[in-house]
């Protein structure tokens, strides 16, 4: 399935000026963004089902970035929190556009 557009924007911007986007993890899954200097990891997840906030979560600690953030629309982001929490993972909660976020950390 091909990625709409507001996934496009927010992978390109999350990885910012000399990052890298689609960057192949050792399980050969691959991580939306990462940043020119290895410190943030960011993966995008527009769906809000449960267990694809779980895959994208998995992908994010398996990046090895020291920061962590997930992006999603805006009314997935309290899922993205419970998801986060039930996993044990420290992560920055974006929505797609940047403009609000928080911290969850376990």
């Amino acid at each position: 399935m091909a990625e709409s557009r507001a996934h496009q924007r927010a992978k390109f911007r999350s990885a910012g000026f000399g990052g890298q986007v689609e960057v192949p993890l050792p399980s050969g899954r691959r991580l939306d963004a990462l940043s020119w200097n290895g410190a943030w990891g960011t993966e995008v997840e527009t769906s809000g089902s449960f267990s694809r906030l779980h895959l994208a979560v998995e992908r994010l600690l398996e990046s090895g970035a020291r920061q962590r953030v997930l992006k999603v629309p805006e009314r997935h982001m309290r899922l993205a929190a419970v998801v986060l929490r039930r996993m044990g993972v420290s992560a920055w909660v974006r929505n797609m556009r940047g403009s609000k976020e928080f911290f969850v950390g376990v």
